[in-house]
């Protein structure tokens, strides 16, 4: 009995220590949820020499990265209340990193919209995600909001067979769209996005586009990691590798892999949670 006992004061007393230590809440959809359940963050800080810092993992961080959400989502008071609730109970935490707004544009949009239709889906997406930055800013006056969206995805390489059954229904309702034709599009709305951080000294923003052709290239055909700069070449997809694969057998259309969302995470590290955490280079943001 006292050997349980003692356990359960030992997980106690480490969940107290982590929770205290949790600096960085992760919210929105499936980029968010992946890269918080791959457990990137707390790698990258560790590595960079912040081991102190960590991202919130309990039942209110749980509730607030979920594969599949759209910003529409989180604007229903109850699940907006998740968010508010997470950082009310975790008063620690001083930065919110979003990702959110990619499922509503893959799911909402086709090539054939006119330019009126684009145009309200666009506004309507940026307008949840500023009720969503209210929200957040509202609670505490040092929180913070990193931005972090996405980067191109591939629907040449994974719609094929049996398996690409799923990335092949998601093209065909967008009306098979081009690299380029879906490439220009996603650029567009993530500005109009970005602009919420512009209007905003508490909102920064960190862009993704063409950080996996940087990465990784495509060697086999003379183009090697480094030689594509960001944002890369609208034109073309991400490379197949940086795909996240799924069961050993399926590579996502739009998902990065771990090694993809350490990139990714890492670049986030170098040009914004650095600063942010360093006092010594904390008047960068004043």
């Amino acid at each position: 009995m006292k050997l349980i006992l003692s356990i359960c004061l030992l997980i106690f007393s480490i969940t107290t220590v982590q929770a205290q230590n949790a600096k960085v809440l992760i919210v929105g959809d499936s980029w968010a949820q992946q890269q918080y359940s791959d457990d990137v963050h707390d790698a990258v800080f560790d590595v960079n020499g912040y081991p102190g810092i960590q991202v919130l993992r309990n039942a209110d961080s749980d509730l607030v990265a979920i594969d599949g959400t759209t910003a529409a989502d989180w604007v229903v008071p109850t699940e907006l209340a998740k968010i508010t609730n997470a950082l009310v109970n975790n008063p620690s935490v001083d930065t919110v990193q979003l990702t959110i707004g990619g499922n509503d544009f893959l799911n909402n949009w086709y090539k054939s919209m006119t330019m009126m239709e684009v145009d309200a889906l666009k506004m309507g997406i940026v307008a949840d995600i500023q009720t969503i930055v209210d929200a957040i800013l509202a609670v505490d006056i040092n929180i913070e909001i990193i931005m972090s969206f996405y980067d191109y995805p591939n629907f040449e390489e994974t719609t094929g067979g049996i398996t690409g059954f799923i990335c092949a229904g998601l093209h065909n309702d967008m009306e098979n769209p081009t690299p380029t034709e879906i490439n220009n599009l996603a650029l567009d709305f993530t500005q109009a996005f970005v602009e919420i951080a512009d209007q905003n000294p508490k909102v920064f923003h960190v862009p993704h586009w063409g950080r996996m052709q940087n990465a990784y290239g495509w060697p086999d055909n003379g183009i090697q990691p480094g030689d594509i700069q960001l944002p890369g070449d609208f034109t073309l997809t991400s490379p197949l590798e940086a795909m996240r694969l799924h069961f050993g057998l399926v590579r996502d259309c739009f998902h990065l892999g771990a090694p993809g969302y350490d990139i990714l995470v890492q670049a986030l590290f170098e040009e914004y949670y650095h600063y942010r955490f360093d006092t010594i280079h904390k008047s960068l943001f004043e």
